[in-house]
């Protein structure tokens, strides 16, 4: 389920990048013919709905993160008053912003180059190969694709560095509840035993008591 979710997650992130580099890339190239450039390289009206849902899923992912972060501030105000000492390194902020930042440039510059020639082709015109990452017609499209990417890994990773400080926080807060809570133990069941088994040996070593004649 995890795995599941981080896939679905890293398609999401990708879809974004790949939308908004995209029409930067043409924005950059035809100004305001960006429409009809569109239309020209075989960008129909389907595009332009594919935007539209990608940007609002994005938005909306953006929301329930910032919902989600909100919920565990709370929950961690109410534990403790400090973060101390559970901020991440930055090292490790860096070695996860670069990961991210590699593997979404990666995935949205080859499915760039896959759509842009799929869709050359259905508008009948030539596969315009890797010439997509730079030419006239597709100008500095690697390094905006590139930094579009690191974009959106510096965010994604600032989400995922506050929720894991916060959860940090309100496990060390728990902790020692916990750690209360299993140090309590019921007494052995042996000792109530022993307990009763020596008042029935006292009682069994006494004379019954005796009752005057009527």
């Amino acid at each position: 389920m995890a795995s599941a979710r981080r896939l679905l997650g890293f398609l999401a992130m990708t879809s974004v990048a790949l939308v908004v580099a995209h029409d930067l890339v043409f924005l950059l190239a035809f100004g305001a013919g960006l429409d009809e450039a569109l239309a020209h390289t075989g960008h129909d009206g389907t595009w332009g709905t594919a935007v539209a849902v990608v940007l609002a899923a994005a938005f909306g992912l953006l929301g329930i993160g910032a919902l989600r972060l909100y919920r565990l501030g709370v929950v961690a105000r109410s534990l403790t008053a400090s973060e101390g000492s559970l901020r991440p390194a930055p090292k490790v902020f860096a070695r996860s912003l670069a990961g991210l930042w590699l593997r979404l440039a990666g995935a949205t510059t080859l499915i760039f180059v896959v759509q842009e020639n799929l869709e050359h082709q259905h508008a009948g015109l030539g596969p315009p190969g890797l010439s997509v990452l730079e030419s006239a017609e597709y100008p500095h499209a690697a390094v905006v694709i590139v930094a579009i990417a690191l974009a959106i890994a510096f965010v994604v990773s600032l989400f995922r560095w506050r929720r894991d400080v916060l959860v940090a926080r309100i496990a060390a807060a728990r902790a020692p509840w916990s750690r209360a809570r299993t140090t309590i133990r019921r007494r052995p069941s042996w000792v109530e035993r022993r307990h009763a088994s020596i008042v029935v040996h006292q009682f069994s070593g006494r004379a019954p008591p005796q009752f005057g004649a009527p």
